[in-house]
C-alpha cells in the first residue's frame, strides 16, 4: 500500500508540473524550435530526472539552433551557462516520454524565445534569411491530391509551424475561393512561367515552395507511412526527401508536425548552400508593368508596350482560363497580368499592347470580343447585336521630307530604294 501511495504522489506531481511547462511552450508563438532531442536520465527521483533531462535538452538544442540560424557548424556555437540557457528558453515540448522511480526517457523539443535569443545572432555574417516565398502544402491521401481546396491536416501543420521562426519566410494563402482556383494540385507541377508570375505578384513573393506529403495507410486504424518531399520553383525541382511513420491515426498530427520541421530543415540547408534561388524573370513588380517597362514575354514584343486595365466577366474558373488564352493569342497583346480574381463577378486584368489602343480593340473585335465602357471601367465581353462595328485603324502616312535647296544632294534611307518614300 505504501508503494502504491508513493507512485500516486509521483504521478500527481508530474501531472501538476507538465501543464504549466506545456503552457509556456504554447505561448511562445514566435520562438525558435528545435525538436527530436532524445534524453535518457537516471536520478534519485523521477522529478529530478525530468529536470535534469530538460537541462540536458537545452544544452543540446543550443548548438543546433546556432547552426541553423548562422549557417556555421554547431561546434562553433558559443558556450552558454545553464542559467543563460534557461533565460532564453520559452518552454519544453514533450514529444514522447517514459519514466520509472529513478529514470526518465523522452523525446523533447526546446522552444527558444525569439526576442531573447535573437540577440545572439545579430551581426553574424553567416546568418541568412530568405525573401518571401509562397508555400503550397501538397497532400496525397487516398488517391486524391489537395493544396488549399480544403483544410487538410497538412495545411494545419504548416499553419502551426509558420508561427515559429525559420530562415525561410513562408507565405501561406488564406484558402479563399480565389486561392482555390489558382493554387490547385495541378498548378504545383505546371511550368507555366507567365501564370506563375501572376500568382507570385498576387502574393508579393519571389518564388514558390511545394511541401509534398504522400500518405499511405497500411490498414484501417493501423500505421500511417508518409513520404515528405521538398520542392521549389515552377519546375518543382526536388531538394530532398525523407520518410516518417505514425503508429495510428491518432499520431498523424504529430508526424505531420515533424514532417514540416524536416522540410523546413531541407529548405534552410538549401538556402545556406545557395540552391534556393528564384528565377530572375519570375520577379515582376507591378509598378514597372504599369509604366510600360518590359517584363513579360520576348523583349522585342514589349519594348514599346502600353498598358490598359480591363474587367473580364468570370462566372467560373473556366471563363477566366478561356479569357486569358484569348488575350494571350491576340497579336498585339504583349503581356497579361492578373490583378484581381473574382469568381462569380468581374476579374481585373492588366493588358500590355505593342501597337495602338485602336488596333487592340480591332484585334479583339476580330476574335468576337468588344471593349464596352461601364461605370467600373472597360469590360471585355463577347460581341452582341447592336454593338458598334470596329474597323481597322488607319495608319497616317508619313509626311514627305521638305524639298532640299537646289544643288543639295539628298540620300534615301539605306533600307529603301531612292525613288520611294517611307510608308
Amino acid at each position: 500500500m505504501r508503494t502504491w501511495l508513493v507512485w500516486i504522489a509521483v504521478l500527481l506531481g508530474m501531472l501538476a508540473l507538465a501543464p504549466a511547462r506545456a503552457q509556456e511552450a504554447g505561448d511562445a508563438a514566435s520562438a525558435y524550435t528545435i525538436g527530436g532531442i532524445a534524453v535518457d536520465v537516471a536520478a534519485k527521483t523521477p522529478d529530478e530526472a525530468r529536470r535534469t533531462a530538460y537541462t540536458l535538452a537545452q544544452r543540446r538544442a543550443w548548438p543546433q539552433l546556432w547552426a541553423r540560424m548562422t549557417g556555421t557548424s554547431a561546434a562553433s556555437a558559443p558556450h552558454l551557462s545553464d542559467a543563460t540557457l534557461e533565460s532564453i528558453v520559452a518552454g519544453i515540448e514533450v514529444q514522447g516520454e517514459r519514466f520509472s522511480m529513478t529514470r526518465y526517457i523522452a523525446t523533447l523539443g526546446v522552444v527558444f524565445d525569439r526576442a531573447r535569443a535573437s540577440g545572439y545572432f545579430t551581426g553574424i555574417g553567416g546568418a541568412l534569411h530568405s525573401e518571401p516565398m509562397l508555400l503550397l502544402p501538397l497532400l496525397h491521401d487516398g488517391g486524391a491530391r489537395f493544396v488549399y481546396e480544403r483544410k487538410t491536416p497538412w495545411v494545419l501543420a504548416w499553419q502551426r509551424y509558420s508561427q515559429m521562426v525559420s530562415p525561410i519566410t513562408y507565405i501561406l494563402a488564406s484558402g479563399s475561393a480565389g486561392d482555390n482556383i489558382l493554387l490547385t494540385a495541378y498548378q504545383t507541377s505546371r511550368p507555366d512561367r507567365p501564370l506563375w508570375r501572376n500568382i507570385l505578384n498576387r502574393f508579393r513573393t519571389v518564388d514558390v515552395l511545394v511541401a509534398e506529403a504522400v500518405l499511405t495507410r497500411l490498414y484501417p486504424g493501423g500505421p500511417v507511412d508518409a513520404l515528405f518531399i521538398a520542392r521549389h520553383g515552377p519546375d518543382s525541382t526536388e531538394l530532398g526527401r525523407f520518410k516518417l511513420r505514425a503508429p495510428n491515426q491518432a499520431g498523424l498530427d504529430a508526424m505531420l508536425d515533424a514532417g514540416a520541421r524536416g522540410i523546413d530543415a531541407i529548405y534552410s540547408q538549401a538556402l545556406q548552400d545557395g540552391r534556393l534561388r528564384s528565377e530572375p524573370d519570375l520577379i515582376a513588380a507591378m509598378e514597372p508593368i504599369a509604366s510600360g517597362a518590359p517584363m513579360f514575354d520576348a523583349p522585342e514584343r514589349v519594348a514599346s508596350a502600353a498598358a490598359i486595365e480591363l474587367l473580364v466577366p468570370t462566372p467560373d474558373s473556366a471563363a477566366w482560363t478561356a479569357a486569358e488564352a484569348l488575350l494571350r493569342s491576340t497579336p498585339t497583346v504583349a503581356g497579361v497580368t492578373l490583378t484581381s480574381l473574382s469568381i462569380g463577378g468581374s476579374t481585373g486584368v492588366l493588358v500590355q499592347y505593342s501597337e495602338s489602343r485602336e488596333m487592340l480593340a480591332y484585334q479583339l473585335y476580330l476574335k468576337g470580343m468588344t471593349l464596352a465602357p461601364t461605370s467600373s471601367g472597360l469590360l471585355l465581353r463577347r460581341r452582341e447585336p447592336g454593338d458598334p462595328v470596329v474597323t481597322a485603324p488607319v495608319v497616317a502616312p508619313v509626311a514627305p521630307a521638305a524639298a532640299a535647296p537646289a544643288g543639295t544632294a539628298t540620300e534615301a534611307p539605306a533600307d529603301l530604294p531612292a525613288t520611294e518614300a517611307p510608308r
